[in-house]
């Protein structure tokens, strides 16, 4: 489980968010959900730049230098590592190049083992540089991370239980604390190494070919380890993705205007956060012939089908018309004979926000990314949002990692409703409407409350306990409910003339 704590970020004086298939922000508003949030795509998008999540080890392979190699010259310099290794080669009674066979890391001589997490400590560095980009990146070009008083005092953790994981960033000592990473669980496939002893080959000693083909192939294998459990592609939609929505196509148009003068003139474009550029980007780059060659698996079919029949009442698609830059249409009514077709700006707010929800999961979305939906609940009817509940639950059983930012006590009650009916009978679900992929698992749901709590100097957002019986229990709902009931009873005694 990945766990991402921060110090001193925008309003939050700190706040420590646990990443589950499903995580929640609540809280009262301006209280560092989106910063938080934000942080947390900051580092998903750094694991992503530098070291793909879900890359095989033998993507890794083209680090060394072969040429150099081939010349004569070791993978290492450590010669005690080698040495440690040759000699285990030696002792080997079995081929190691068997197809069957898989080394672990673990099973090497110490001292190889040192000098293997010595050669992949570089790519940690990498990452946590990528994170300060990101962040820079994710809060604008003057944010220097949303500057606050206490912005010097910044720090961004990032803690991973298996295989572990330590990394902590701070604005003004990069080079301070080295980050950790166990890579002693690190698998070397025997199809990597197979692979390298014949590009590797060198007729004069078969030994030491075999060495330096495990320890290549066991330094990739460290590498692939360092992204473990971290999603493949993550997607922020933003709170005010429908304004968004609603003018990308006059940013468009302005940009290829002025494309016509490039070189001429400099071409002038608004700077925009780094969230709201990326969630820009991935809707202009939409592409239906694309998403062809990759259609969504059926489990995530069938939980657009849901949001598009049980939430919208209608069916969002790209009619690209022989536009460069196909138009949102939404067609309400029953998908195989719509009642329409209009544009967005011809359509409820509700579906202007929904949209792109709908789109990213039809054409980017896939089984192990991570999704931040800011405010799924935003223009929905109380009766749309609790569909809503349950469409992100079908989301998280077809393999989404989602994490939503919500002020809703419905949203909320109806997650902890689906987290209830996980220990019903199937026949009990049948008979009062739920369906399976409905029900969500109390191992699969993290939620992280958010407020102000006297004598931190800023907000706070800390695990909220999620109980079998209850819920997510989250004392702000609570009250805000308690207080509307008494003052239903306070105003129920007024006298009506």
């Amino acid at each position: 489980m990945v766990t991402i704590s921060v110090k001193n970020l925008g309003p939050l004086a700190e706040g420590e968010v646990e990443l589950r298939p499903l995580t929640l922000f609540v809280g009262p508003s301006n209280t560092g959900k989106s910063y938080m949030a934000t942080a947390i795509w900051a580092v998903t998008q750094a694991f992503q730049e530098v070291a793909p999540p879900g890359m095989p080890a033998r993507a890794f392979l083209d680090d060394f230098r072969w040429p150099r190699y081939r010349r004569g010259e070791a993978l290492s310099e450590n010669w005690e590592a080698l040495d440690a290794l040759q000699e285990w080669v030696n002792r080997l009674s079995e081929n190691p190049f068997a197809e069957s066979a898989s080394l672990a890391v673990s099973a090497l001589p110490e001292t190889t083992q040192r000098e293997i997490k010595n050669s992949a400590r570089p790519w940690l560095g990498e990452i946590r540089a990528a994170i300060v980009d990101q962040l820079n990146l994710a809060y604008g070009p003057d944010s220097e991370f949303a500057r606050n008083k206490r912005t010097e005092d910044f720090s961004l953790r990032v803690h991973r239980d298996n295989p572990q994981l330590k990394m902590e960033v701070r604005l003004n000592e990069l080079e301070g604390i080295a980050p950790v990473c166990d890579i002693s669980q690190a698998e070397v496939q025997a199809r990597d190494y197979q692979n390298l002893r014949i590009r590797l080959r060198r007729p004069d000693n078969e030994n030491e070919l075999v060495r330096d083909a495990i320890f290549a192939a066991a330094v990739a294998s460290a590498k692939a380890t360092v992204s473990t459990g971290f999603p493949a592609n993550s997607y922020y939609l933003p709170a005010a993705r429908s304004g968004i929505v609603q003018g990308h196509k006059v940013l468009a148009a302005a940009i290829v205007r002025q494309s016509r003068r490039a070189g001429i003139q400099p071409i002038d474009i608004p700077t925009l956060p780094g969230v709201a550029t990326e969630f820009l980007s991935g809707l202009l780059g939409l592409d239906k012939n694309a998403a062809k060659h990759r259609p969504p698996p059926g489990e995530l079919i069938r939980a657009i089908d849901f949001i598009e029949s049980e939430v919208i009442g209608g069916r969002i698609d790209l009619d690209d018309g022989g536009l460069p830059t196909p138009d949102i249409v939404y067609l309400p009514g029953p998908d195989k004979c719509p009642t329409g077709k209009f544009t967005l700006d011809h359509t409820s707010s509700m579906v202007s926000e929904l949209a792109p929800l709908v789109l990213f999961l039809k054409y980017l979305v896939r089984p192990g990314d991570l999704l931040i939906l800011e405010e799924p609940e935003s223009h929905l009817h109380p009766a749309s949002q609790r569909q809503m509940a349950r469409a992100v639950a079908r989301l998280v059983n077809a393999g989404v990692q989602v994490l939503i930012t919500t002020h809703s006590d419905v949203f909320v009650s109806q997650i902890n409703h689906l987290l209830r009916i996980s220990y019903a009978s199937q026949r009990w679900l049948k008979t009062n409407g739920f369906k399976p992929e409905e029900c969500l698992q109390h191992a699969d749901v993290a939620a992280c409350g958010f407020s102000y709590p006297d004598g931190k100097g800023g907000s706070v957002g800390e695990m909220l306990e999620i109980t079998r019986d209850h819920g997510i229990e989250d004392d702000g709902f609570d009250e805000s409910v308690h207080s509307l009931y008494e003052e239903l009873l306070l105003v129920q005694r007024v006298r009506v003339k």
